[in-house]
């Protein structure tokens, strides 16, 4: 049992890092700070929205795969 939790924490851990790989990088300063904010009060459309559903829902995963590991363990 172990082995096969193990095998899907590392198969989970290589998606999450292929999902958020090609997400779009949205470090813009706030304007308080002297530089324009980005658009962060329009939701993302298309490949953006489902990559970040997609990052929710593989994490949330990872997580309880982790939990469950750790549990099978002790």
């Amino acid at each position: 049992m172990v082995n096969v939790l193990m095998a899907l924490q590392v198969i989970l851990g290589i998606a999450l890092i292929l999902v958020i790989m090609p997400q779009e990088n949205k470090t813009a300063m706030p304007s308080q700070y002297g530089a324009e904010g980005n658009q962060t009060y329009f939701k993302p459309k298309g490949k953006q929205a489902f990559l970040n559903k997609v990052t929710k829902v593989v994490s949330i995963l990872f997580f309880i795969n982790a939990i469950a590991l750790i549990v099978v363990t002790k």
